[in-house]
């Protein structure tokens, strides 16, 4: 994947001045985050996962039983397009929905066995192409720049 961005290289003439979009904290996101989607995208289709589909294994693993509305909140997703998300990921036996006793509208979500083995497995990928992403950044640097953008985030 090319970014072409402004390089030392001898051919500085060819390169598009991009001086204002670098002066924009979103621009800047954004082309940090296609360099970062593409190397997660690389290891997580090692383990047939989508970026979504890590997120619901990620958020179920740290929260057994969560029922879909917060796991829905969680994720930021609707809840339909949670729905089609625990149905592919059901259909593979990784996670398994069950109705609350308490409440029958309501759906409980948990991993399955195979659901945490292949969640171990991904979360490793994913620490690999988070330390390739950011290679060019100390162990400081690395916790800073999440720390920052956190804070625009979390509220």
């Amino acid at each position: 994947m090319s970014l072409m961005l402004p390089s030392s290289g001898d051919d500085a003439s060819e390169q598009a001045d991009q001086s204002a979009l670098l002066d924009l904290a979103g621009y800047n996101i954004r082309r940090a985050y296609l360099v970062i989607q593409a190397l997660f995208d690389q290891e997580m289709e090692k383990h047939d996962l989508r970026q979504a589909e890590f997120s619901v294994l990620s958020i179920v693993r740290g929260n057994p039983g969560i029922n879909q509305r917060a796991l829905a909140d969680a994720l930021a997703v609707a809840p339909p397009n949670l729905a089609t998300l625990l149905d592919r990921l059901e259909a593979r036996g990784l996670v398994a929905r069950q109705r609350s006793t308490e409440d029958k509208r309501v759906q409980h979500v948990e991993l399955t066995t195979q659901g945490v083995r292949l969640y171990g497995r991904a979360l490793k990928a994913a620490a690999t192409a988070d330390s390739e992403a950011l290679q060019h950044l100390s162990d400081a640097e690395r916790e800073q720049l999440k720390a920052l953008l956190r804070k625009i985030f979390v509220k």
